[in-house]
């Protein structure tokens, strides 16, 4: 604040747009493994799924674990798959079967490893299957 003039700066106004902006959704990744995710930033606060080795000789353990983390997670949240196959089906399984619709993050190395959103939906797939068996959407 500009006390002499009683008036709010330039700075201040700009911080406090920021901190109105940023958004407010988390993404949750489904593993952690030392890859630079910071470029997902900008859709939310970043959080981990698992972290690391995951055990093939522990797998209740490991569908705990995402179910515990997926129940953190709100609709508007989104998914952003990384680590070995069997972890993204079984994290974008359980957070369908939770909120009806995913919002995945794709990385997109063609656009300077940028994310892309993908929604995916119960009502996506009854258009697509209407579609391939009806001709009609």
């Amino acid at each position: 604040m500009d006390a002499e003039r009683g008036l709010i700066t330039d700075e201040e106004i700009m911080s406090r747009f920021n901190d109105a902006n940023r958004p407010s959704a988390k993404v949750f990744i489904t593993n952690f493994s030392g890859h630079d995710f910071s470029k997902a930033e900008k859709f939310g606060k970043l959080e981990w799924i698992t972290k690391g080795y995951v055990s093939f000789h522990s797998l209740d353990r490991v569908k705990f674990r995402i179910c515990e983390q997926v129940e953190k997670s709100d609709p508007d949240d989104y998914l952003l798959l990384s680590g070995i196959p069997f972890l993204c089906v079984l994290c974008a399984t359980y957070w369908l079967w939770k909120h009806k619709k995913c919002k995945m993050l794709i990385h997109d190395k063609k656009k300077d490893s940028e994310y892309r959103e993908l929604i995916i939906s119960d009502k996506n797939f009854s258009d697509i299957f209407n579609v391939i068996n009806h001709g009609t959407a």
